[in-house]
């Protein structure tokens, strides 16, 4: 092991770097993966629409709040928690609520939007403003 004088580079100075950097790197893929507590959501795109599909099993659909505003997406829910007598071993189904916002790459036709809740998934499909759609353009000559 070197020895290092006050002031000079030490192996730690190396470590925090690294963990900074590693830090850096996580922030782009933590945008790919579901936030602690909060349901796995995935959004893809047909090229028309954009649909949302949320896992929130356990959910009545009356505590679900859906807002779109221009190119974002709000979920809201509450869950009521079970009653229950005794104590728990395990317990991971722990959120009474969650607000949710996600912005998507176009805008919306916010009265195009369409929902539908079945069998704990919530599906969501955003069609893009007609001004944010692709058009084909004709060439002449």
């Amino acid at each position: 092991m070197a020895l290092y004088r006050w002031g000079t580079e030490s192996p730690f100075n190396e470590i925090a770097r690294l963990q900074n950097e590693m830090s850096r790197l996580m922030r782009g893929v933590s945008s790919t993966q579901h936030s602690a507590g909060l349901p796995p959501v995935n959004v893809y795109d047909d090229g028309d629409n954009f649909h949302v599909r949320a896992e929130l099993a356990g959910l009545d659909k009356d505590k679900l709040d859906l807002q779109v505003a221009g190119d974002v997406l709000t979920i809201k829910a509450e869950r009521v928690q079970d009653e229950i007598e005794g104590s728990y071993h395990r317990r991971e189904r722990g959120w009474d609520h969650f607000n949710r916002s996600m912005t998507l790459p176009d805008t919306i036709d916010v009265d195009s939007v369409r929902a539908t809740y079945k069998n704990g998934v919530l599906e969501v499909e955003l069609p893009r403003a007609p001004e944010s759609r692709p058009r084909k353009v004709s060439i002449e000559g």
